[in-house]
């Protein structure tokens, strides 16, 4: 039974996940109680229809509290813009952006230019006050909390990570510095391959830790007469650095340096992750609601994936970040490191052109990416396009030159953005109307 979780792997992480034959898109949590086969478990909330629940209702795992704080800042509406019918050209096909959103199974979408929102629409049920799922896109989010520090001057990115956390000392981590692992190019030992997450594997073992991957030994362990690493943060150490790759050769989207930052901010402002982004960034956006990280199974917040809001809260992240890190007036983020997102440099862009995201004829190309920098997805360093983005198609599209600033929350089948057609073709939808 040790490995009995290998039998789920694809439950949550699976390139293709199964549809329930029986149940449609809005068919599950049916009755009260729910009927069994309509039942959201930990065992099948990201699989398709489940996923569209579970997305909306991450507190089935633990959760931790970032509260929201000072008065509602509310995002004015300006005249609506008729995007749906939009006609653009993907792949050899003509289709409108309707077309897009709805082949991506998108929750919400929201575009506010120069300031004011001129779309908004909710699909499937979900709403203006639902909570959904960032995923990856919660790494943006660390990096700007990183930012904070930065500015601050608690935190050298160029020193190395063994100096603020002697734990990983003596692992694959201890000699990187923080831009390293902040720009991915760490050259781990590990696999990003959802597909091939095998029993015994450290990358298997780090998501059974996140709890994507249920792992029930690991809830059980008592800390006190046990010492198996139960949290992310302790399974740190175990990782290895690739012995046929130097760091700062090719970007490598390996989802635990996110982790290493996220214990790195903790570490040196003295409070557990959520409540930092609770009082240094929720709290001053002027957020309509309370947000919540959910937690690994040693209760620790996942800085990598975990972070869950309403999707005008989404936005006004994005509009923080958009207007050099201040948000009606209040300053956020330190202007300099947020005017720093775009400005990839030469050497950053060698990195991602190296990568499998610019290979000719890899499944994860990406023809609108040019770089990867400070966790952010870097499109056009000289016009300051840039994304954050998450696993079934959570996107926060920034641009500005146009001042725009575009979010959406989805729940796709298949979890890799890069090698699902359906999020190329968003993403294009997006670019068509950032620039309009």
């Amino acid at each position: 039974m040790k490995h009995f979780q290998s039998t789920i792997l694809s439950f949550s992480i699976a390139i293709c996940a199964l549809v329930h034959p029986a149940l449609g898109q809005e068919g599950v949590m049916q009755g009260v109680p729910a009927s069994a086969d309509s039942q959201v478990t930990l065992m099948n909330q990201a699989i398709a229809p489940y996923s569209r629940w579970g997305f909306r209702n991450m507190s089935v795992q633990s959760s931790v509290m970032v509260p929201r704080g000072g008065p509602i800042v509310d995002i004015p509406y300006g005249d609506p813009i008729d995007i749906e019918p939009l006609e653009f050209e993907h792949d050899g096909k003509r289709m409108t952006v309707l077309d897009a959103l709805e082949a991506e199974n998108t929750d919400g979408f929201i575009v506010i230019k120069n300031g004011k929102i001129v779309y908004e629409r909710y699909f499937g049920g979900f709403q203006a006050n639902s909570h959904h799922l960032w995923a990856s896109s919660t790494k943006s989010l660390i990096s700007m909390a990183a930012g904070i520090l930065m500015a601050d001057g608690r935190l050298d990115p160029q020193e190395k990570i063994k100096v603020y956390i002697p734990e990983l000392a003596d692992g694959a981590f201890a000699d990187l510095t923080v831009q390293q692992v902040m720009n991915m190019v760490s050259a781990l030992n590990y696999s990003e391959d959802y597909a091939d997450l095998r029993p015994g594997t450290v990358h298997y073992e780090y998501f059974r830790r996140l709890g994507l991957t249920p792992a029930f030994d690991l809830m059980q362990v008592d800390p006190q007469t046990d010492s198996t690493p139960r949290s992310t943060l302790e399974f740190l150490p175990q990782f290895e650095g690739n012995p046929d790759l130097e760091p700062s050769y090719v970007f490598e989207y390996h989802s635990p340096n996110v982790d290493v930052i996220g214990w790195l901010i903790a570490r040196i402002s003295g409070m557990p992750l959520n409540e930092f982004v609770s009082e240094n960034i929720w709290s001053k956006i002027g957020a309509e609601h309370d947000a919540y990280f959910t937690t690994d199974v040693g209760f620790v917040p996942i800085a990598t994936g975990g972070f869950n809001t309403t999707l005008r809260d989404f936005a006004r992240f994005g509009l923080a970040v958009l207007d050099g890190g201040t948000f009606n007036g209040v300053r956020v983020f330190p202007e300099e490191y947020t005017l720093s997102i775009q400005a990839a440099t030469d050497e950053e862009i060698t990195f991602t052109d190296r990568s499998a995201y610019k290979g000719e004829g890899s499944a994860s190309y990406d023809a609108l990416l040019q770089a990867y920098r400070n966790f952010w997805w870097i499109h056009d360093r000289a016009k300051g396009v840039f994304t954050a983005r998450g696993v079934y198609g959570q996107v926060l599209y920034v641009d500005r030159t146009s001042n725009t600033v575009i979010a959406t929350f989805s729940s796709a089948p298949t979890a890799s953005n890069a090698q699902r057609p359906e999020n190329h073709a968003k993403m294009a939808a997006m670019k068509l109307i950032s620039e309009m």
